[in-house]
Parts: C-alpha cells; structure tokens; sequence
C-alpha cells in the first residue's frame, strides 16, 4: 500500500529488504510496526508528525511487506536498524516502536544510545527483563499473552492457521481495541492480506520462536540502563500502568503516558493524543 503524501522505498539491509514510508522534514523520527500489522498503523500519525518532523515508517522483517531476514533474535534484528539508519544517514533520531517495534527498540536503544535522541516503547513488555506477572495465568492476562505461547510453538500453528488466517487476524483486531471498529475494516483487510500470502503468516511468527533467545540477550543487556530519554506509552485498557514497571527500571530518564479509553493499538485507537505524547518527549531529549 502506498500512503498519501509519502515516499515509499524498499531498501536492502543486510540479508533482507525493507519497506519504509518517509515524509516531511526536520528532525528524524523512526516509526516501527509491529504484529500482525504494517506501516499502515502509523497512517494517521504520520501527517500530524511530518509537519515538523522528518518521518520515516519501517516495516521490520517480515512483517508488512518487508523480505524475511535468517535470524530474529533482537540483536540481530536492532543490527539491520542500525545498518538502515547508517544507509539512509540518519543524524541522532527518535525511536518510537510499538509492539514488536517496542521490542526492537529496548535492544536498540540498549546497544545504540550514541545514535538516538530518545526512545519511545509502546504497549510492550520487554522479553526476558519484565516482570513475570506479566505472563501470568490469570483470566485477565490470558487473554493479553496467550499467543506468545501460542505463536512460539513449531508445527502446530501451522496446522492450525493455514488458510484461516482472516480468523485468526480478526479476532486480534476485535479483541484487543477499547470499542469495536477503532481499527477501521479497510486497514484490518489490508493485513488479512499481508499475512495470508503463502508462507507470510508462519515467517512473522519466528520473532516468537526467538523470543527465549532474544530474552537472554536483553538480560545480559539490562546490566546497563538506557543512557537516552524514554518514553513508555500504554493504552489504559490493555497493559496501562503494567508498563512502568516494564519499562521505568531499564532507563534513568523515563517517562510515561498511558491513554485512556485506549487499549493495545495507541496509533490508531488514539493518534492525536499518541502525538501530542510524542511532541512532549521528543521536546525532553536533547
């Protein structure tokens, strides 16, 4: 898909290729999806950013139309950004990532504070470092934390998921939003269809199957705290005030947000108060 008022280019980093979104000018802002979606979550982020802001949308692999990548363990995956911020000669930028892109950015941010202004992470814990409440077998966790479980498995999601995807998609979609439709039909659609291409489905997924392995690394990490500002941003129905015990020890200048009437999806539950999150964060970092 191709967004209005956007720049679309697909750029070969390491062993993969990258779909990215850019627009406006200004100080550089680095917008990553997460699953199951696409760039596309950003679409009514990006021209409330872009009238200040240099922003650019990354896919990471796999996800969205970006090319499948050999490994994706968290360092591996933060390695590609910081070959794609070197290739499209970023100065120091802002990181915001949400969900998976959550995750990339604590590791980013972690090994590659140097080249940051700030990071923001959203609606996700950290693998390996948050608190293990946050898996918890309770009623109210289940149903936010099942398909980590789930999704890492060999073998079976296959099975069960081929060619039913849209099933399994949409309950995501209804299920973890504050009202029904807060994601509209169109962009819910549009990733049916992203990963009901063959094989697009199951090679997402293998950011799960990493999951034990990028943990490890980001204990090892957690030795050292985040030397650049942080934002945390939670929608207030779904991980809420959860975050700041996620993410609040891993840095030393932390901030938080948690929106309310929001639940997992603040880019488009809530854009305009997701912005004006961004603007007073990214006005904190030096």
């Amino acid at each position: 898909m191709a967004f209005a008022n956007t720049h679309a280019s697909m750029i070969a980093v390491g062993d993969t290729q990258l779909q990215c979104y850019e627009a406006g000018d200004g100080d550089p802002v680095l917008l990553v999806s997460g699953w199951p979606e696409s760039a596309r979550s950003w679409e009514r982020v990006i021209p409330l950013l872009a009238f200040n802001y240099r922003v650019i949308a990354v896919e990471p692999p796999a996800l969205g139309l970006s090319h499948p990548t050999a490994r994706y363990d968290m360092q591996s995956i933060a390695a590609l950004f910081r070959e794609l911020v070197q290739i499209l000669n970023l100065p120091r930028f802002h990181f915001v990532g949400h969900d998976i892109g959550c995750w990339i950015g604590y590791t980013y941010a972690a090994q590659y504070a140097n080249t940051l202004r700030g990071a923001t992470l959203m609606e996700a814990v950290v693998p390996g470092i948050s608190p293990a409440v946050a898996y918890a077998f309770t009623a109210e966790q289940a149903k936010k934390t099942w398909h980590f479980y789930f999704n890492c498995l060999p073998e079976l999601p296959e099975e069960l998921t081929s060619g039913r995807e849209s099933t399994y998609l949409k309950w995501i979609f209804s299920h973890r939003v504050a009202r029904p439709g807060a994601i509209p039909p169109e962009a819910v659609a549009e990733y049916v269809r992203l990963y009901s291409r063959p094989g697009a489905f199951i090679e997402a997924l293998k950011y799960y199957r990493a999951i034990f392995e990028s943990g490890a690394q980001n204990r090892a990490l957690a030795a050292n705290k985040i030397r650049v500002p942080v934002l945390a941003v939670a929608g207030a129905l779904w991980l809420g005030e959860a975050m700041r015990g996620a993410i609040g020890p891993l840095a030393d200048n932390f901030g938080m947000v948690c929106i309310r009437d929001c639940a997992h999806f603040p880019p488009e539950e809530a854009p305009a108060e997701l912005v004006a999150a961004l603007r007073d964060h990214f006005a904190r970092c030096p």
